[in-house]
């Protein structure tokens, strides 16, 4: 199971922190060791140097000339040497040590160098003239030697320096002790802060889910504080946007079903009441009834199919554009109207190429005749036309009848499901459908990318029509003047 939001942030800062904190006492105390290593190394150079002036420039204070014996100038130069206390200096002559008396040296100095000791015999017969050598009893020693001679060059020595750095080491590791106990704190707090921030942060998650566990069919009204950091409430405000696209949906939902279950009720009746008078009817009545029932029934099935047909639509998959010819489409739409009634005309055809669903526009046009027809006793005029120019040019493809015309309170409705115009369709005696045309006809536009509309005047008549996206492209689309310019 995967942990909490809340355990990942605190868990993610924590080892951020301590990843920080192990990091630098580690980077610390690789430095201090390794300046401890230089100022040992430096000091050893340093004492060697000395010494080497000393055997270059020196005169013993017995007889102000040069130092004849090799002995002589190493115990003048041991006795004016005050060493640090974790310096040794040794002088080896013909095989035997010659070291510092420490008697009268109040502070604790490392212990005579022993010749059995491993260190002696490393800074003694070693081939190499410096080192560093970790014994097991004084700890890590830095050595240097030097080889001298005195002045008639008759008599040879040698000069050590061993600094021991046992006790720098030992307050380097004292330093990196507190610094982890410091950093362990550190990361103790970080982890407290860790949890209050977390939970800070994810109390308007958690408000969120509690008003999605809310939620339910017969109550989609709560809503999510807006509140918080800005990307909390920008989540709350889209997830609000969601739900009141979501109450949108399930209101229109259920106003769609009431409106096809009394609908779909009334035919229903009506082809239940006549056929109970079959058997108490006469021959005439009879045949009366049963062309009552067919005509409900048929509106019935009418109905379900655009039912099914805004259902397929819903889903958005009933669309199937290809490249259509707008004229040659104008001229077969022309030729399916006039088959329904004589009273159309098709006034104007735009010319170009576009990318639509052919059977659906004409399914689309054909509903927008069939509504004029209903409403029209004059000429039904049919057309389209390319407006506008780039990315926003659209193909606008219209239906004008001269009826009574739509007063422009009831246009709003119009394109709703079970819509039928308004007081202007109940006062008209013409036959009215289910009111499911025009949202058939606007879920084709909207399909496409595009808009149903309705321009209308009271008293001299409406144009129904689609706004279609047609963008001018580089190849297929456009007006013979347009195809002609990109060629």
């Amino acid at each position: 199971m995967p942990a909490s939001l809340r355990w990942q942030i605190v868990l993610t800062m924590s080892t951020v922190v301590l990843i920080t904190v192990a990091s630098v006492v580690v980077v610390t105390r690789s430095v201090s060791l390794a300046q401890v290593s230089d100022r040992a190394n430096a000091a050893v150079e340093q004492e060697l140097e000395e010494f080497r002036r000393f055997v270059a420039q020196g005169t013993d204070p017995v007889t102000a000339a040069p130092f004849s014996s090799t002995r002589r100038l190493t115990e003048v130069y041991l006795s004016r040497q005050i060493p640090d206390e974790d310096e040794l200096m040794v002088g080896l002559l013909d095989g035997n040590l010659l070291q510092a008396d420490r008697s009268h040296l109040r502070s604790a100095h490392p212990e005579p160098l022993d010749p059995s000791e491993p260190l002696a015999a490393k800074v003694l017969s070693s081939d190499e003239s410096s080192g560093i050598l970790d014994d097991p009893d004084r700890g890590t020693a830095h050595w240097g030697r030097l080889a001298f001679t005195t002045g008639d060059e008759s008599q040879s020595g040698q000069f050590a320096v061993v600094m021991f750095t046992r006790e720098d080491e030992a307050a380097v590791s004292s330093q990196v002790r507190m610094m982890a106990a410091a950093g362990a704190g550190g990361v103790l707090v970080a982890t407290l802060l860790a949890l209050l921030v977390a939970g800070r942060i994810i109390a308007p998650i958690r408000r969120l889910q509690e008003v999605s566990s809310s939620i339910s069919n017969s109550d989609l009204s709560r809503r999510v504080p807006a509140d918080g950091p800005r990307e909390i409430s920008r989540l709350a405000e889209t997830f609000n946007d969601m739900l009141d696209r979501l109450e949108t949906v399930v209101n229109d939902q259920r106003a769609f079903v009431d409106d096809a279950g009394h609908e779909l009720r009334t035919p229903l009746t009506v082809v239940r009441g006549q056929l109970e008078l079959l058997e108490t009817s006469d021959a005439e009545s009879r045949a009366r009834s049963v062309e009552l029932a067919t005509t409900e029934l048929d509106r019935m099935t009418r109905m379900v199919n655009d039912l099914l047909t805004l259902a397929v639509a819903d889903s958005g998959s009933f669309l199937h554009p290809s490249p259509v010819d707008i004229a040659e489409l104008m001229i077969d739409i022309e030729d399916k109207v006039r088959t329904v009634s004589d009273r159309a005309l098709l006034v104007d055809a735009a010319e170009g190429v576009v990318v639509l669903d052919e059977q659906r526009v004409t399914e689309a046009v054909l509903e927008l005749f069939g509504n004029a027809l209903r409403y029209s006793d004059d000429t039904v005029e049919i057309g389209s036309e390319f407006r506008g120019t780039g990315p926003g040019r659209y193909l606008r493809i219209w239906v004008r009848d001269r009826g009574p015309g739509l007063p422009p309170e009831s246009r709003e409705s119009l394109f709703r499901r079970f819509s039928r115009g308004g007081e202007h369709a109940a006062a008209s005696a013409r036959p009215r459908g289910a009111g499911l045309g025009l949202s058939i006809v606007k879920s084709i536009a909207e399909g496409h990318g595009g808009r149903a509309f309705v321009e209308s005047t009271v008293g001299l008549g409406s144009i129904f029509g689609l706004d279609l996206p047609a963008p001018t492209g580089p190849e297929g689309s456009g007006t013979p003047e347009e195809k002609e310019q990109r060629q």
